[in-house]
């Protein structure tokens, strides 16, 4: 084979353009999936829960405990309100959490002095699940797809 035929062979295949691609996608994709990572954890307050697990229910919704008969707050948002919303700084937190996102490292982090002591107790909301696992391949692949179809 000589040289000629082997830059033919690359022109026809595109290859300068699929590396111009992935370089891009280098930049972009760590991005994507640490906002889509974020978005994912969000929607633990939504949903009350994580990981397909709701999460514990609070003493204060609870007829008979101590939190239910003599509560802080009158009202009836004592027994309605969301669990862990309060201030909404620990959401707010997770909402602005991305610190790296580099080819080789994503890292969220929620410096709050309270939220380690949420995630690993009863009311996890920040770890990598099998569902977050699946959305985060399902985004690589796609963008793998765009980079041989060319954008």
């Amino acid at each position: 084979m000589d040289y000629q035929y082997l830059k033919t062979m690359a022109n026809k295949f595109h290859f300068d353009r699929v590396i111009a691609n992935m370089e891009q996608v280098k930049m972009e994709l760590p991005v994507r999936l640490a906002k889509q990572a974020e978005n994912y954890f969000l929607g633990g307050w939504k949903k009350q829960g994580f990981d397909g697990e709701k999460w514990p229910e609070v003493q204060r919704r609870i007829p008979g405990t101590n939190a239910w008969k003599y509560p802080k707050n009158k009202g009836l948002s004592r027994r309605t309100k969301p669990i862990m919303v309060g201030t909404g700084d620990t959401r707010r937190k997770v909402s602005n959490s991305m610190r790296d996102a580099t080819w080789e490292r994503i890292r969220l982090i929620v410096d709050s002095g309270y939220a380690k002591f949420l995630n690993e107790g009863r009311f996890p909301f920040m770890f990598q699940t099998d569902e977050l696992k699946k959305m985060q391949l399902g985004l690589i692949n796609k963008t793998i797809d765009t980079i041989w179809r060319g954008k």
